[in-house]
């Protein structure tokens, strides 16, 4: 090391030589990929030529040189699993936007549906629904509101939740 800080291009050639190997094996136990392995090396490397003044000399170089790998091994990991997160949450994200648009969508066509089924209601089936559905009136309450037996009352109800069910049939076929 103290020829490589000299700018000796040997002596970088003798450590690379003799640690490359080793050194990818050794980095390919953190990352199990071969390729990011000899990645990793080679970013040592070449961090080693660049700033050589950067060895600890209160240590071995091979203790040295397989800390700095290991290190930079673990913040590959670090990163890698950082960007899958957050990947992940994007990818939730954007299914949630979906389902969101989906529902929005599902919800208008459903508010379209019901509006046409009330359309097509005659006057006196609006009459009942307001009274049983918006005023929440009894059969009873309704029979004398509208000044009708109570039976007609509940087959109109029957009658008009029929019609209503239409829908409901619709959407949860369609899903």
């Amino acid at each position: 090391m103290f020829q490589l800080s000299k700018g000796n291009k040997k002596a970088f050639a003798l450590l690379y030589e003799r640690y490359f190997d080793k050194l990818v094996w050794y980095a390919n136990d953190y990352v199990h990929d071969m390729t990011k392995a000899e990645d990793i090396v080679q970013d040592v490397f070449m961090k080693l030529i660049a700033s050589p003044e950067k060895f600890d000399e209160t240590k071995t170089f091979s203790t040295w040189i397989y800390t700095v790998t290991a290190n930079r091994a673990k913040n590959i990991l670090r990163h890698e699993k950082t960007r899958l997160h957050h990947v992940q949450k994007h990818k939730e994200h954007q299914t949630l936007g979906t389902s969101k648009l989906h529902h929005n969508l599902d919800t208008k066509h459903l508010h379209q549906q019901l509006q046409t089924v009330y359309n097509s209601l005659s006057d006196k089936e609006k009459t009942m629904y307001a009274l049983r559905f918006e005023q929440q009136l009894s059969i009873k309450e309704i029979a004398l509101h509208m000044n009708i037996p109570e039976g007609s009352v509940k087959s109109g109800i029957f009658y008009l939740l029929k019609k209503y069910t239409t829908i409901q049939n619709y959407f949860t076929h369609e899903n």
